[in-house]
């Protein structure tokens, strides 16, 4: 399962067993990531108008709330907008002076991309073939090899469709909110969507920009309009070149563009920095569970979930110390013979007569039971009463208790 993703968790779990799991730790090839951009964007900034424009490039970026976001998050996008942003870089050099080493430069870099993200990576080979045809020699056989790593996670991947199941298609909503979900913050994101129209240019370095900023999301809107695929974070490679777009256009008001910026996205880079900033305060368990925590106490799951059916386990997993509810129902653990979620024991028969039941979700139901094995409801159903429940952001906590205790 999640196939796409397994570079990404593989090349993490090695840097875990040097740096630990901590919450820090695995967030801070993300952070690295963003911090290597903002240097990549200050480059192609300074090579698309100079100096000053390429400084102020850099800046713009580091203030932009979508970049605190995604370098806050221990997934694979920021380190995706790195390699897109050199394979920009690398496609800019191919085309002033093609070359072999420069076209390996390009396909590793495409490829990289292609490895993080396989759609945001074959979008970025896409869009750049707007301007790659002008040194098609040099640039085709690149980005045909570095392609190949994408093409074959997708195609691996379509077996996996379920994963994805939760997407809607595009409709008259997404583009109302486009500037939202795409840059966190909707004001911020629609003056940098604005200013990078204004900074298009018909030079060599403004094809390639345009074709890097503006192609990968239109490509995927477009397609999202016929099947359930758009999701913003997936066209996020196209930041670096929407940035230093906006910052050619920004022109002498750059600065005042900057300050601006960094004034109105304040409240979202504040947002995201809340423990539900990211949209799910799992930590909150935390506070909930273990003040009202007795012995003999278990938890127990719902079996589906339209996205993520795991991560009820996993937020009982890392943010309660024992002791805590025991996982009773199962098994097998999660992440066990190539399957997300845990094995439970049939007709859930191993889980007894515990005075109480602590269910957890990643939402909140009306009924707590929503979503679990007819079994396993009917024996929860027949003998217990919720007693208590909590509800936050894409986390619900229910506590239930047998009808004949006192």
């Amino acid at each position: 399962m999640d196939a796409v993703v397994t570079p990404y968790y593989a090349a993490l779990k090695l840097f875990a067993g040097i740096a630990g799991t901590g919450t820090f730790a695995l967030r801070l090839p993300s952070l690295i990531a963003v911090i290597l951009t903002a240097v990549i964007v200050t480059d192609l900034g300074r090579r698309a108008a100079g100096d000053t424009v390429g400084l102020l490039a850099g800046l713009l970026w580091a203030v932009l709330p979508v970049v605190s976001r995604y370098g806050q998050e221990a997934r694979p996008y920021a380190i995706a907008m790195l390699f897109a942003a050199l394979a920009l870089l690398a496609l800019i050099r191919l085309l002033d002076r093609p070359g072999a080493g420069r076209a390996a430069a390009y396909a590793a870099a495409l490829a990289a991309t292609g490895v993080l993200h396989p759609l945001s990576g074959l979008l970025v080979a896409a869009g750049h073939a707007l301007a790659g045809h002008r040194a098609w020699r040099a640039w085709l056989p690149a980005a045909t090899i570095g392609s190949l790593p994408a093409v074959a996670l997708l195609l691996y991947a379509t077996r996996q469709t379920a994963q994805i199941s939760w997407i809607s298609r595009v409709g008259e909503q997404t583009l109302r909110v486009l500037p939202g979900q795409l840059f966190v913050s909707a004001i911020t994101g629609g003056m940098v969507l604005a200013l990078a129209v204004a900074g298009l240019r018909r030079d060599r370095i403004g094809w390639a920009l345009a074709a890097a900023g503006f192609a990968p999301p239109a490509l995927l809107l477009a397609a999202g309009t016929v099947t359930e695929i758009w999701v913003a974070r997936y066209v996020l490679v196209a930041m670096p070149a929407l940035v230093v777009l906006a910052a050619r256009g920004a022109g002498n008001r750059t600065v005042a563009v900057i300050g601006l910026v960094a004034l109105l996205g304040y409240p979202s880079q504040v947002d995201i920095r809340e423990p539900a900033g990211h949209g799910q305060d799992s930590a909150r368990i935390a506070q909930v569970v273990p003040p009202r925590y007795r012995d003999g106490d278990v938890a127990v799951f719902p079996d589906r979930h339209p996205s993520i059916g795991w991560a009820p386990r996993d937020i009982w997993a890392r943010y309660l110390r024992d002791p805590r509810p025991a996982d009773v129902l199962a098994v097998a653990g999660q992440r066990a013979d190539g399957r997300l979620p845990a094995t439970e024991c049939p007709e859930a028969s191993c889980l007894g007569t515990p005075d109480r039941i602590w269910v957890i979700r990643v939402d909140s139901p009306a009924d707590p039971l929503a979503d679990m094995s007819p079994a396993k409801r009917s024996r929860i159903d027949a003998g217990y009463r919720v007693t208590q429940r909590w509800s936050y952001p894409l986390l619900g906590i229910t506590l239930m208790e047998r009808r004949d205790s006192r």
